[in-house]
């Protein structure tokens, strides 16, 4: 038969109170009465006591309103509740890896400042000496390079190679087995270098405005900028410096006129730290390639000076410690990543400094984690990874040319810092992970610059399911938060007594990353359906379905179990109950936005029609359709939930929740025919229409509010076909 809904009246949901601690549509209005510009209200329950609770996706908030539509309490944040996998379990530190070098000349004061003016903790400078002894901030010693055969530039950080009255101080040496041919800090004295300016290292890829502004500095320099950056950040700025091919200096390497160099890097660091007072071991980090240095350092020199400073092995992508190679220790920087390795390591220093390839292996385009986190935390390692970049040219095609998706990894992983060129960057994902709060684009602190957003716009409480005994809510997230893996959705526990956020019961992890979950209802204490749809409508549609997860089933990673229990897009109508002529019924909706368990057979799904933007059923714009499907396999229903649960406590509304679109319209919520039979036979394979699609034509122009009728009235309706006996709950 013909049936429709009839409205019998609207709870209108207003802050007459003025709870809400930011400016609303109608702020200055005696009713301040709620829009959906205020708040984008998505999801409802109600709760034992009556209170009308809905989840939105501006904050996202959960907002609490009493039976005549009034907010009872200011908006309540979501929590951000996330674990990190670090040794101390404090956040990683960003060290700005020859300062902002991905903005300035690198290891230049310039660069430095930059670095902790956007969000760097640490500043690192790559230690080697000049003529006279004094410690510089280099990455190589060499200046310059030029290719012997054509006398080309290869590289350099300085303009020594346009300076005339040096050009007889090009030479070639050999260093750590590797011909060079150049200019090299060793040859120079400190006042010839503070005549030399900084260039970009990379012309081809970075900006060259800087080049011939900035001088090479002193290790002394840097300690004095970090001590200044100290005083007007309020922050404390670490440095972290590398000893540079210690073996060369110490051993093997000559100046020009062929003097050993003859210079201890270890001993020449710490006795300028100590000179400029410099030796609070939580500012510091020494790090090197080599392995006989830092043990030195560790054994000898500090003790010997009466400082402790933190040490960090370096470790290569390839090959070997030139240490090792010059003594013919045989072993690389491979064995050194074994758990035997990991082991030695530990007896001399405090942390690992390995390449980003050591523990993210790429395979067939595929990212892989390695264990060497897990290993060298097992041993009490830190774990300080190199070097982050925000250049495609340097990520892996899974990271879909996107830096902060490599950041996000990594920190999942558990790593205790990262070196960038980048700190803005590296410091902007590191914030939004620890964020106290989960935040869209559209919360009031992001939009007035006060914090930043960590979950994508609209991705909010699309889903906010109750326990069958009401003393639970369970808020889904539509999108994953940011340090959350690819696709994997909070489930929220909130406690309805006390009125807080309690945990997290799991992730629901979305079959595609690109898809949208439209709804989250209960079945029993543990299982609960989950509406989950690709944004596409009509002919393009390729997924609208409908999971049953289970709580108590969960994998190491913290992912409900989810099995599905009906495809809307291969729904089965043997009766052709819409009379298209077709045996399989589609619901090719772009929101499919509630589903609600009517008894352990049967369940109602409607859409959102998004009036007057979608069309699933070209070429009317859409109406609100609602369906019955009978289930091929039974649901185990709590008692409490349900139509039969429903009408055994007719006293209370319980059970489920109308949606409202972006646009903030009317939740509808009927009730249904209980002596109603499904028409189909329940051994079908797929889930059937147990009736025809009921159609609610769509009402525009409506303020945001609540229409509410437990056991609404059919009424025939003439102007658009309808066949479903059965109304429950529908969403405009």
């Amino acid at each position: 038969m013909l049936g429709g809904i009839e409205v019998e009246g609207f709870v209108q949901l207003a802050d007459p109170d003025n709870l809400i601690p930011f400016p609303i549509q109608n702020e200055n209005t005696e009713d301040r009465l709620l829009t959906g510009a205020d708040f984008d209200l998505e999801s409802f329950v109600i709760a034992e006591d009556g209170t009308i609770w809905v989840g939105e996706e501006f904050g996202p908030f959960l907002l609490q309103f009493d039976s005549t539509g009034k907010l009872l309490q200011a908006p309540i944040p979501t929590p951000n509740l996330f674990e990190l996998n670090t040794l101390t379990g404090e956040p990683p530190i960003v060290i700005g890896h020859r300062g902002a070098s991905g903005f300035r000349p690198e290891h230049t004061l310039e660069a430095y400042e930059l670095a902790v003016y956007q969000g760097a903790d640490f500043i690192e400078p790559d230690l080697v000496p000049t003529k006279d002894g004094v410690l510089i901030a280099r990455h190589e010693n060499a200046m310059a390079i030029i290719d012997p055969e054509t006398g080309e530039l290869v590289e350099a950080t300085t303009d020594v190679a346009d300076r005339p009255e040096f050009a007889d101080r090009l030479t070639t040496k050999v260093i750590d087995g590797r011909e060079v041919t150049g200019w090299f800090t060793e040859d120079f004295t400190l006042a010839e270098i503070k005549t030399l300016r900084a260039v970009e290292r990379l012309p081809q890829l970075r900006s060259t405005e800087f080049d011939g502004f900035f001088e090479v500095p002193t290790l002394a320099e840097i300690i004095e900028l970090a001590n200044r950056l100290e005083q007007v950040t309020g922050r404390k700025i670490g440095i972290y410096p590398e000893t540079k091919h210690p073996t060369f200096f110490a051993e093997e390497g000559t100046l020009l006129d062929g003097t050993p160099i003859n210079i201890n890097l270890g001993e020449r660091l710490i006795e300028t730290l100590v000179e400029n007072d410099y030796t609070d071991p939580s500012r510091i980090f020494i790090q090197s390639f080599e392995v006989g240095n830092l043990k030195e350092l560790a054994e000898t020199i500090m003790p010997a000076a009466g400082v402790d400073l933190p040490i960090v092995q370096l470790l290569g992508g390839g090959g070997a410690p030139y240490d090792f190679v010059a003594s013919g220790d045989d072993r690389t920087y491979a064995d050194l990543a074994t758990p035997e390795g990991l082991a030695e390591i530990a007896t001399y220093a405090d942390g690992i400094g390995p390449s980003k390839g050591l523990i993210v292996q790429t395979q067939d385009d595929e990212l892989v984690p390695t264990s060497l986190v897990e290993d060298a935390h097992a041993v009490g390692l830190l774990v300080h990874p190199y070097t982050f970049r925000d250049e495609s040219v340097f990520l892996a095609e899974a990271y879909n040319e996107n830096p902060e998706l490599e950041y996000e990894l990594f920190i999942r992983l558990g790593v205790d810092g990262y070196f960038t060129d980048f700190p803005i960057t590296g410091e902007r994902v590191l914030s939004q992970i620890t964020a106290d709060f989960v935040r869209s684009p559209d919360n009031p602190a992001v939009l007035n610059n006060r914090a930043v957003a960590n979950l994508a716009r609209s991705r909010g409480f699309e889903g906010l399911a109750i326990s069958p005994d009401q003393s639970t809510f369970y808020p889904l997230l539509e999108g994953a938060v940011v340090g959350d893996p690819e696709g994997a959705l909070r489930i929220y526990e909130f406690d309805a007594a006390s009125e807080r956020f309690t945990g997290l019961v799991g992730y629901y992890l979305l079959d595609d990353p690109a898809h949208a979950i439209g709804d989250f209802t209960v079945v029993n204490e543990n299982e609960y359906l989950v509406i989950e749809r690709d944004n596409n409508e009509a002919d393009a549609a390729e997924f609208k379905k409908i999971f049953k997860v289970d709580f108590s089933q969960q994998d190491e990673n913290g992912f409900v179990e989810k099995t599905e229990i009906a495809d809307l897009l291969n729904i089965q109508d043997p009766n052709d109950l819409n009379q298209d002529g077709e045996t399989v019924f589609t619901f090719p909706f772009v929101t499919v936005e509630n589903v609600l368990v009517i008894d352990e057979n049967t369940i109602l799904v409607a859409n959102d029609n998004n009036y007057p933007f979608s069309v699933g059923r070209p070429p009317e714009i859409d109406n609100n359709e609602a369906i019955l499907l009978e289930l091929s396999t039974p649901l185990e229903l709590d008692p409490r939930v349900g139509l039969a649960g429903f009408l055994a406590n007719a006293d209370m509304m319980g059970g489920d929740e109308g949606v409202n679109g972006s646009n903030g319209d009317d939740l509808l919520e009927g009730g249904m025919d209980a002596e109603a039979e499904p028409a189909a036979p329940s051994d079908m394979v797929e889930p059937m229409l147990a009736a025809s699609p009921m159609v609610v034509t769509p009402q525009s122009d409506v303020t945001t509010g609540l229409a509410v009728d437990p056991l609404a009235v059919l009424n025939e309706a003439n102007s658009t076909p309808l066949a479903a006996a059965n109304p429950a709950i529908v969403g405009i």
